[in-house]
């Protein structure tokens, strides 16, 4: 994780400058009507499945995953009150990187990849003008389709493919480029409280979990353009 705080702070500083090279005609309007836009997405090395296996006693089964990436597009609507109301659509894909049963570190390989519609509500935090940087919060709830495979041993440990509630909380900086053309800069952490996995250790027969979590942490960058 130092590798990947380190990424968004550097990420961060250098979207901060962006405004001072771009020099735009004109201050942005960040008030009034619709915009679209494009993020590509890293996702952080050490997001993880984890689950308990149905046996007594259970074993728990967890799954890390390495650096890798995906990306969105949305449109957004301005509200009252500095909100912004965005209806986007994600895709992330992660390969394997580990696989602990029971605290023991076993052979495993895989990947997960997850394909989401979210509807996410975000606030403005009210800055003066004069900064040409537009800090903001938000919150996201959509439906996330996961289909996760991990393997090791001639066994399956975790596989799901099937769709499940998902909520993430976000917080960013927004930066012209233009009088209508923004770059943004984004950290997301992503959660599917209820992930239906079918699991199995030590040759036991698979079947569905105890309890199931999927989370996700990732640095989004944009373009965004007014419509």
């Amino acid at each position: 994780m130092t590798a990947g705080k380190t990424l968004i702070a550097g990420l961060f500083l250098l979207c901060t400058a962006l405004p001072a090279l771009a020099e735009p005609d004109s201050a942005a309007d960040w008030t009034t009507g619709g915009y679209a836009g494009l993020r590509g997405s890293y996702a952080f090395s050490g997001n993880a499945t984890a689950t308990l296996t149905p046996t007594a006693p259970p074993a728990a089964i967890r799954a890390s995953y390495a650096s890798s990436g995906g990306g969105s597009v949305y449109l957004g609507a301005r509200l009252p009150l500095n909100l912004r109301l965005e209806l986007e659509a994600l895709y992330r894909w992660q390969p394997v990187s580990k696989v602990t049963l029971a605290g023991v570190e076993g052979a495993g390989a895989g990947r997960t990849q997850i394909a989401a519609p979210f509807l996410n509500l975000f606030w403005d935090i009210p800055v003066p003008l004069e900064l040409q940087v537009q800090p903001f919060i938000g919150m996201g709830v959509g439906a996330a389709y996961t289909d996760t495979d991990v393997t090791g041993g001639g066994n399956t440990y975790l596989h799901q493919n099937r769709w499940d509630l998902a909520y993430s909380f976000m917080t960013g900086l927004a930066m012209p480029l233009d009088y209508d053309t923004r770059l943004t800069a984004m950290y997301r952490w992503m959660k599917s409280p209820e992930a239906g996995h079918k699991c199995a250790a030590g040759g036991t027969v698979q079947s569905v979990c105890l309890d199931n979590s999927v989370t996700s942490q990732a640095v989004d960058l944009g373009l965004e353009m007014d419509l």
